[in-house]
């Protein structure tokens, strides 16, 4: 029964196990399982020395048994000896089993220690580039920044554009004064007479006045 067991065990062990997304739970488990089966191998081996020790009783006991009864006995001797070579077989190849598990474990080991450093590396990476995404924005937000404060200053320059134009141009007709003229423009006689460098407040019909803004 614990052969079967143990058979089992192993199947599982060797052909279905898992893919479990930790690799280190995986690992522990492995570890479990083979502290189970090395109990369960020390368990058949201490059989073994039983099964040993009694082959010796009965071949003591065949050596001094009745004559009639000799017949039974060695056939009883030879199932246990039988029994013994089966049992031997059998713990031969769960040793090699055995074996083979702890080389898979081995392998395990090092893809589990290069899974880590590869881990490590895609951390690290990982940061950088972070770093890099955190830099990229400052500079962004920089030139948002420059892009508004030159919006400003194509506003400021567009009104200032826009102050300085080329006056206007009136041309005197008959009934105008300088007052009139000024007073329709919105700006002071002194300010147009300034303007268009007049010594007085005489114009003629025809002459044409600069406005300032």
């Amino acid at each position: 029964m614990r052969i079967a067991i143990i058979a089992i065990s192993l199947f599982f062990m060797t052909s279905c196990s898992p893919i479990k997304s930790n690799g280190k739970e995986q690992q522990h488990q492995m570890e479990l399982t083979l502290q189970e089966v090395q109990t369960s191998l020390d368990d058949l081996r201490h059989d073994v020395h039983c099964l040993q020790a009694e082959l010796q009783i009965v071949d003591g006991k065949i050596k001094h048994q009745d004559p009639s009864e000799e017949s039974q006995t060695k056939q009883n001797f030879e199932n246990l000896k039988d029994k013994l070579k089966s049992i031997e077989s059998q713990l031969d190849n769960f040793e090699k089993k055995i074996s083979a598990f702890d080389k898979k474990q081995t392998a395990l080991i090092a893809d589990l220690l290069q899974l880590s450093n590869h881990a490590n590396e895609t951390t690290t990476a990982f940061s950088q580039y972070k770093s890099r995404i955190s830099e990229i924005e400052k500079n962004v937000t920089s030139q948002t920044r420059k892009m508004e404060e030159i919006a400003k200053l194509k506003g400021t320059l567009e009104m200032i554009a826009s102050s300085i134009k080329d006056p206007s141009v009136y041309k005197v007709k008959q009934g105008d004064s300088l007052e009139k003229i000024a007073k329709a423009n919105n700006v002071t006689v002194d300010a147009l007479k300034k303007y268009n460098r007049l010594e007085n407040d005489l114009i003629v019909v025809g002459q044409e006045l600069k406005i300032p803004r």
